[in-house]
């Protein structure tokens, strides 16, 4: 007999380690039948709908899943995550952060890319290594999926290595970024320790994550379509600033993050949500305009910090 409660974990805040917290939704894993099928809906990638309970510390207010699925399970699906399907949209994601890059480059007013060292970590296909390789940085990234690091590496012919943040070597970077990836880390704390130990004075540090405290959160309430099964927290601008305030890293700039897709791929997850959307879809495939090209914002936020030490 399958028991869910074999595969929990019960943690303290990831930020400020209280054990005290209030229970904003429970829990419901009745779908969940057996070890494969939990494994198959931690994918990094996946956008099943969140089964974990959901609650807010009452000492740092951080939004955190508790109890969440055993961290090895979790690494072990980002692992053998193959996703086609994401990698369809690279394109778009291109484009996205060519945009994105340029427009940070233009707000911390230093647009030069030449022999900075930018790292990237949860690169997935790689996409965004190419962007920033194009734009004339040395990049390199780190992908726990095995399949997406080949992908990335005959696709876009970038440093793209398998492994998590623990894995990079004790070098120094000028740029580190985590596109939509900080809230899948299972070791909050160990992670930003690490980023820390890799950066110099007036390093870069780059966090793109869904906003709690967004208007499409606010407004879409349990329907807002990143509560998700991977995403084991859920910042704001003051749990994000606290986390890494004890590394000293200071908040520099934060804005919205337009991210392009096809509508036809946007219309595909948002049925997940409202039924409607499935009918849309039907119809932009009767027209042929499944692959227009879409910017959209559902609270995704890009927040840009800098590193206020003077190490070397």
């Amino acid at each position: 007999m399958f028991n869910i409660n074999q595969y929990l974990e019960e943690i303290a805040c990831p930020s400020c380690k209280s054990s005290d917290f209030n229970i904003l939704r429970k829990a419901n894993y009745q779908g969940i039948k057996d070890l494969e099928g939990l494994l198959q809906i931690y994918k990094s990638s996946a956008d099943e709908l969140m089964l974990d309970q959901l609650v807010c510390c009452t000492s740092c207010n951080l939004t955190y899943l508790n109890p969440r699925i055993k961290s090895e399970i979790i690494l072990q699906s980002y692992s053998d995550n193959t996703d086609e399907k994401h990698a369809s949209q690279d394109v778009m994601r291109y484009k996205t952060f060519k945009r994105s890059l340029k427009k940070i480059l233009a707000k911390i007013d230093n647009p030069e890319t030449k022999n900075k060292k930018f790292l990237d970590i949860g690169s997935a296909s790689g996409v965004f290594l190419k962007a920033a390789k194009d734009m004339g940085f040395e990049e390199t990234g780190f992908e726990p999926s095995s399949w997406m690091v080949e992908f990335g590496k005959k696709n876009y012919n970038v440093n793209i290595q398998k492994g998590l943040i623990e894995n990079v070597q004790n070098m120094k970077y000028d740029y580190i970024s985590f596109w939509d990836v900080l809230e899948h880390v299972t070791d909050l704390e160990r992670t930003l320790q690490k980023v820390n130990e890799l950066s110099k004075s007036n390093t870069c540090l780059i966090i793109n994550v869904p906003d709690i405290d967004s208007y499409a959160c606010k407004i879409m309430r349990y329907k807002w379509p990143f509560y998700l099964n991977v995403h084991l927290y859920y910042f704001r601008k003051k749990t994000l600033e606290a986390s890494l305030q004890k590394f000293n890293f200071k908040l520099v700039q934060k804005f919205p993050h337009w991210q392009y897709l096809h509508l036809g791929y946007l219309l595909d997850r948002a049925s997940k949500y409202f039924s409607f959307f499935s009918l849309m879809k039907s119809v932009c495939n009767y027209l042929k305009i499944s692959k227009i090209s879409i910017p959209y914002n559902m609270g995704q936020t890009t927040f840009v910090f800098k590193k206020m030490t003077n190490d070397k």
